[in-house]
């Protein structure tokens, strides 16, 4: 009988200890329409469009509980995650996006089984989508394509998906050109 229990109690305990390991997930955007009437411009700020959809992203977000939520350094990307930061109490965190295999390394380590926000670039996101060892989900984002939410969720088993999911009102597609950072 003794046997048993101690079985039991060590079967009970694997148990709880395998359920409460919990997948990652980490939402990625683009950051919302920037300014482009400045052609010289490269770090602009957001649009009103633009600021009204961080506001929307904030709402979409805003019942997840969001561990970090990080940025390249830029006005646009930093702009487009304050309204999320604000809700969700969190300092932005900046990453560099031309280190996308260690910035995906180090959000990983800081957010094993949590919620994480990414905010990046029309051609940084999908790489960054990449680094996290998931499949492009779709072939590029264009210029005024500001409204996709990719949504990667890292299983403890190592499976690795990716949700495709839009937020805010529909692209403008009156934005210019899209500014390299």
């Amino acid at each position: 009988m003794k046997n048993y229990c101690s079985f039991l109690l060590l079967f009970l305990t694997v148990g709880l200890f395998a359920q409460a390991e919990k997948p990652t997930h980490i939402y990625l955007v683009r950051h919302a329409e920037k300014i482009t009437s400045d052609k010289k411009d490269n770090n602009p700020l957001l649009t009103e469009d633009g600021n009204q959809r961080a506001i929307a992203l904030a709402e979409k977000l805003q019942n997840t509980p969001l561990n970090a939520i990080y940025s390249t350094n830029y006005k646009r990307t930093e702009s487009t995650a304050k309204p999320a930061s604000e809700n969700q109490k969190k300092k932005i965190k900046v990453y560099d996006a031309k280190k996308l295999n260690d910035a995906a390394a180090m959000i990983l380590k800081e957010n094993k089984g949590k919620c994480t926000l990414v905010i990046g670039h029309s051609n940084t996101i999908l790489e960054t989508i990449e680094a996290f060892g998931a499949k492009r989900p779709i072939p590029t984002i264009e210029d005024q394509e500001y409204d996709y939410l990719f949504l990667v969720t890292i299983r403890t088993n190592g499976k690795i998906k990716v949700k495709v999911m839009h937020y805010g009102k529909a692209n403008s597609h009156k934005e210019g050109a899209q500014m390299m950072p």
